[in-house]
């Protein structure tokens, strides 16, 4: 099973990280400084409500069920951030396999 710092080794992942269910870093492994981690956390942790609550209001608001949201990603011109659940990557677009890091993320969020 893929782990935190095995995400890091995948081609174009700048960094990985978890936090905790209150936005605080838990473990971060790639190419950030502990204060840039530490705010990586409460942006990926602030997204990954805000989108929880959109996917509520999308349900409400068309009646229909089965939207909960588990991930989210935030794309740039050249870099991205990506979640799901309490793990995040950062990552250069040209070089990663989005395949691949969606798999791993996947499994690395259940851990």
């Amino acid at each position: 099973m893929p782990s935190l710092k095995s995400l890091s080794g995948i081609k174009g992942v700048i960094a990985t990280l978890r936090f905790y269910d209150d936005g605080t870093l838990a473990e971060a492994a790639g190419e950030l400084e502990q204060l840039d981690a530490q705010l990586a956390a409460e942006l990926c942790y602030a997204n990954g409500r805000i989108m929880q609550h959109a996917s509520d209001i999308l349900m409400t608001v068309s009646g229909t069920t089965g939207w909960p949201a588990r991930g989210w990603m935030m794309m740039g011109n050249e870099l991205s951030v990506c979640g799901v659940a309490e793990v995040a990557c950062f990552v250069r677009n040209a070089d990663v396999s989005w395949n691949d890091l969606f798999r791993d993320l996947e499994e690395v969020s259940q851990e």
